[in-house]
């Protein structure tokens, strides 16, 4: 897997967007502290390649890690951590554990249960403090702050699991990056109404849902962004077919990846970052 990289002029530390190691979507992010310390954001899907790929960054760091944000509580954002942890693997020392959930009970009936329990018993396998982010937090180490920006405080009216994830702003020394997850058009009206529209401007955005599907364009016309990170395979950027990369099947696809794309562009972006690249390096 190539490793590219490219100045973001964060003005000290790093952050890695991982590419996927299978065919699935999936999200990770790893951030080196100018001052020391390590953030991990999510961490990829279940599936051995995401696993692998992970741990090996965190060996690198001395498998300590500070603070580990879940966005949300699907597998293709904590499936990585949760498959080290079962195959016996995660020797890993995570000082807080971070993640907001809406209630065990309402997620069991939304979708994959099984997997949402794989993921509560795995918390008891490990003495993790686990911290419950609220709206306005923060969360600092080695030079770099986490703002919290929301909460799933109206869980209970959404028809998924997308809108109840945390949106939040990491401050390296002269840049924001903002993260949104896989937040969604179905809680924007919420977040307006209950925490900061003005917050949202940022230059640099990790774009909603992988990048289609996800939050409208009036909701980026606030965040303002000029540098866009796309946790996006080849087949979706593309707008493929599900898992196919295949030419016969570009366009093709029932994504709105091409629409998000091209509100970017009327927006001004400046560049665009996606998985299909390889490993990107942003300092």
């Amino acid at each position: 897997m190539n490793l590219l990289t490219y100045d973001l002029d964060l003005g000290g530390g790093s952050l890695l967007q991982s590419a996927n190691r299978s065919s699935e979507q999936m999200m990770s992010y790893i951030i080196d502290c100018p001052e020391g310390g390590t953030i991990v954001i999510d961490g990829g899907t279940y599936c051995e390649g995401d696993a692998n790929h992970l741990y090996k960054e965190l060996e690198k760091r001395g498998k300590k890690v500070d603070y580990w944000f879940f966005t949300h509580c699907h597998h293709d954002h904590y499936g990585a951590w949760l498959k080290l942890i079962e195959d016996g693997r995660f020797d890993i020392t995570v000082s807080h554990l971070c993640f907001h959930f809406p209630p065990k009970e309402w997620l069991f009936e939304k979708e994959d249960p099984l997997s949402t329990k794989k993921f509560f018993a795995a918390l008891k396998q490990k003495p993790f403090s686990i911290i419950t982010p609220r709206a306005g937090d923060c969360f600092s180490v080695g030079g770099v702050t986490v703002e919290v920006l929301n909460e799933p405080i109206n869980y209970h009216t959404y028809r998924a699991i997308n809108p109840t994830s945390l949106i939040f702003k990491v401050h390296f020394p002269k840049r924001s990056v903002l993260f949104l997850g896989d937040f969604d058009a179905e809680a924007e009206e919420d977040y307006a109404k209950h925490f900061s529209v003005e917050k949202l401007k940022c230059d640099i955005v990790q774009m909603a849902h992988h990048g289609q599907n996800g939050v409208s364009r009036a909701f980026y016309q606030l965040i303002q962004p000029k540098f866009c990170l796309y946790t996006a395979p080849d087949w979706l950027w593309e707008n493929n077919a599900y898992y196919r990369n295949e030419i016969a099947s570009r366009g093709k696809g029932s994504f709105t990846i091409m629409e998000t794309r091209l509100w970017m562009a009327e927006l001004g972006v400046i560049r665009s970052f996606h998985l299909g690249d390889g490993d990107w390096l942003f300092r």
